[in-house]
Parts: structure tokens; sequence; C-alpha cells
């Protein structure tokens, strides 16, 4: 008789299989959309899909959408495929017709991009996405000794996280499959000077994952993940390997749960909307007028 926990394993791929067959069924109909109608629309098919599965599986409390994101100084990054970002106590500040939608950089959680295939191009062009926001977006780091209860921050003693910051930006890249040449990626995982701006994870649904592993707690029997590269991409002891999987339920399981973990440990800081509406006003000295001069 099976055991009770290889049933529940069972039974979760089995719902993570549905998903990821949903996923599959976007990519087949992205390639019937690609050979009758614009390449956007086929890329776009995949990108909703995952959206949408998202959407059914995290809890309300995140909101999950594309399109960009502004900060304070009304820097504007460019579109993303797939954005997660708060839903309690904050939203986008517009959303267009076709569902694009613009958000405030302290709302953020995860920026993700999504393609068909995995390949060179695809790779260099999310690393340039990621590159971008870093570089030209700013928002206010949040301590890792910090807490926040009824609204308020609290400054632990001690550190909460090993990692420096409590609202480092998570970001992951998917695609369905492979161009079938992942040697070509290699020199990008061993070049530690680009770690920061590579995705934290990548998942290509029909044949494994990148992480980044742990080799010391390796060559012990332990397998151990580390979801934030930027911070440990001076650290000899981690190394980028590729998990080969052709499981597409396990693979996309494994999507879920470090989106989880990331997103249960993350704390972002309420956006200051007088600061952003300061900005947007764009007010000058001479437009402030003395009630005398009325």
């Amino acid at each position: 008789m099976p055991s009770p926990g290889k049933n529940i394993t069972m039974e979760l791929l089995k719902v993570y299989q549905s998903f990821a067959d949903q996923l599959n069924i976007s990519a087949d109909i992205s390639k019937v959309l690609h050979g009758v109608t614009d390449i956007k629309a086929s890329g776009n098919e995949i990108e909703a899909a995952l959206r949408n599965v998202l959407i059914e599986i995290l809890p309300t409390k995140y909101k999950v959408g594309h399109g960009h994101i502004i900060d304070k100084d009304l820097n504007v990054s460019k579109q993303y495929d797939l954005l997660i970002s708060d839903n309690i106590e904050s939203n986008s500040i517009l959303k267009t017709k076709d569902g694009t939608e613009i958000f405030l950089y302290e709302t953020i959680y995860t920026i993700g991009e999504v393609k068909a295939t995995w390949n060179l191009t695809s790779a260099d062009s999310t690393e340039a996405s990621i590159k971008d926001i870093q570089t030209r977006l700013q928002r206010k780091a949040v301590s890792n000794k910090a807490l926040f209860s009824a609204g308020a921050e609290i400054q632990l003693s001690t550190p909460v996280t090993s990692n420096p910051i409590r609202n480092p930006l998570f970001c992951f890249a998917f695609a369905v499959k492979s161009d079938g040449d992942l040697k070509k990626l290699r020199p990008k995982f061993e070049d530690r000077s680009s770690w920061s701006s590579y995705p934290n994870l990548t998942v290509i649904l029909n044949e494994g994952l990148f992480v980044l592993i742990n080799i010391n707690n390796l060559k012990q029997g332990k397998l151990t993940i580390n979801l934030y590269p930027e911070f440990v991409q001076n650290d000899p002891s981690y190394e980028w390997k590729f998990i080969s999987c052709k499981n597409s339920a396990r693979n996309f399981a494994f999507l879920i749960f470090c989106l989880t973990e990331h997103l249960s440990n993350t704390i972002l800081e309420k956006p200051s909307y007088l600061s952003y509406s300061t900005s947007l006003l764009g007010i000058e000295d001479d437009q402030l007028l003395n009630l005398d001069e009325l």
C-alpha cells in the first residue's frame, strides 16, 4: 500500500500538471498565432496564460499583472511581461484597456520575463531588462532588522534574514522550452560579475531549472538553494547548476514554491504618495505664490 506521503505528492503533482498543461497548450496556440498573425500576439498568449495561472494559485493579497514600473523620480521602466505587487494597501496608478498597468516601485515584489523558447538571445534580453531597472529606478531599502506591525516599522537588535535587505526584487525567467543548446549559456553563469543582473531563477518548463547551489553543502549530501545571487556573487561556495527534469509538473511546482518563499519573507515599504504627487505635478518655484499675489 502506498504511504500517505506518497499519495499526497502524487495528488499535488496532478494539480501542478494541470497548470503545466495549460501553459503547454498556450505555447501550442502561440505557434499557430505566430504563423497567421504578428509575433507580439503569439508571445502574449504564453504571458497571459502564466499570469492567469498565478492569479489562480497565489493569495489575493498579491496582484499579478503586467506593464511598467515608476519610481518617485518618475523614472519609468520598460514593459514587463509579469509583475507581482501588493494588492492590499496599494494598487496600480493606471490601467489601460489592454490591461497594461503602471505600478509604483515600492509595491513590487517580483518581475517575470516570459519566453516561448529560452536561448542566448532571450537570456541577453532578460539580463538587459533586469539591469535597466536596477540602474535607472530607485527605492528605499528595508533594513534586514525591520518588522512591520500595525503599519509601524519596528527595528530589532538582530537581523531577521541573512540578506542585507528585506525588500529585494525577485526576478525570474520562464520559458516553455529551450533551443536545445543550453551550453551557450555557460559563460553567463560563470561570470560572477553579472549575477546581480541575471534572473534569480530560470525555469524551462519541459526541461529543467537553473538554480544557485551551495556546493559545500552539496558535498555533504544537502541541497541548499539560494534565491538571491546578487548577495552571494563573491562567495565561492555558490555555483549555478542546471536541474535536468523533463517533468513539467515538478518544474512548475518548484517555481511556485520559490515565488511563495520570496513573497512570504519580503517586506515592502509603503509608497509616499505625496512624494509621487509632488513629482507628477512638477511644481516650480515661480508657481508658488503668496496669497497677497493672487
